[in-house]
Parts: C-alpha cells; sequence; structure tokens
C-alpha cells in the first residue's frame, strides 16, 4: 500500500480514503491492490461508508462503458455507500479489462526479464560488431547532428548543435578506431 493511503487512513482523513479507493480502481482495475486497500480502511475507519441512497444503475453490461464508468465514481462523492463502492468495482473491471490485462502482461514481462537476469552468471560482453556497429551509428549520428548544427541560423543554437555533433563523431570516431585495433 502507498504511504500516502496509509497516513489518510490514521488521519482520519475519510474523504481522502474515499478517493484514493475509488482512483485505484482506475489506476489498477485488477482489484489486487483495492481489495487491500479496502480491508485497511475498513479495519481502520469505522466510517467509511454512509448509508446507501438507494440509486440504482443499469444491471445492462452491453451500457457498461468509460462514460458509465466515469458516472459511477461521480455518485462516490456524493453517496459513498458500501454497495455503490462494489458496483463499481464490478463496472471497473469490467470496462478497464483490457488495461488489467495489459498489466498482467507487464507485469509478467518484468518477473521474467527479473528472472533471466537473476539467472544469469556473470557479465553480458557486447560481441566486437555490436560494438562496431554501435559505434559506427554514433559517428554517424554525430555527423548529422553537426550538419543540422551548422544549418540553423541561430548562433548559440548552431554552436551547441555543432559541437554537440562533432564530440559524438569524435567519441565515435575514437572508440570505432579502438575497437578496429583488437
Amino acid at each position: 500500500m502507498k504511504q500516502k493511503f496509509i497516513k489518510a487512513v490514521e488521519n482520519r482523513d475519510v474523504e481522502g480514503v474515499r478517493l484514493f479507493l475509488s482512483n485505484e480502481l482506475m489506476l489498477d482495475p485488477r482489484g489486487i491492490s483495492f481489495n487491500e486497500m479496502k480491508s485497511y480502511a475498513e479495519s481502520e475507519l469505522p466510517g467509511l461508508y454512509e448509508n446507501d441512497n438507494g440509486k440504482t444503475f443499469s444491471n445492462d453490461e452491453s451500457l457498461w462503458n468509460e462514460d458509465f464508468l466515469f458516472s459511477i465514481k461521480n455518485e462516490l462523492d456524493s453517496n459513498f455507500s458500501r454497495e455503490h463502492l462494489e458496483f463499481y468495482e464490478k463496472v471497473a473491471k469490467r470496462v478497464l479489462a483490457s488495461k488489467a490485462s495489459n498489466l498482467n502482461e507487464e507485469e509478467s514481462r518484468k518477473k521474467e526479464k527479473k528472472e533471466t537476469n537473476s539467472s544469469s552468471k556473470g557479465y553480458k560482453y557486447s560481441s566486437s560488431s555490436d560494438n562496431k556497429s554501435k559505434y559506427t551509428k554514433l559517428t554517424i549520428g554525430g555527423t548529422v547532428v553537426t550538419i543540422a548544427g551548422l544549418c540553423i541560423p541561430q548562433v548559440a543554437l548552431r554552436v551547441a548543435l555543432s559541437s554537440l555533433g562533432l564530440a559524438g563523431v569524435v567519441i565515435g570516431g575514437i572508440l570505432l578506431y579502438n575497437e578496429t585495433k583488437k
């Protein structure tokens, strides 16, 4: 849980806690962090929920879209009842399902990358041809920046870009020269 949320609960900032909870589902519609936050808030803030005002929303899922989701979220501002929050969670998970899927995929990629990095032994060195390619690109890029800089009419900008490009040419050239000497 985020430290700001914990602090809001500890300070008995009911409005702030409610806002954190409703925003959390927009940020991460999978509901994992939301449920953790909700459980914590429920256990620490007895006045978290208001009595339900009886307003009902459409259960026709074909009408559920982002506008509908935002209207329910806005309704939470005027009536933060347990019933409205549960319905909001249900709609958010449905409407933002693709975002939840993307978050799951991103998390999986990060986990795989971390496992790959931790399982490799020693350092990974670039091959000589990889280095030559990188240094060549640096040199060419420096040349392009230098030429582009010389074409700019503003003197200060021309000098800055040309100097930067020239530095790229020199550094790339030296690295490329050293790589070919190996």
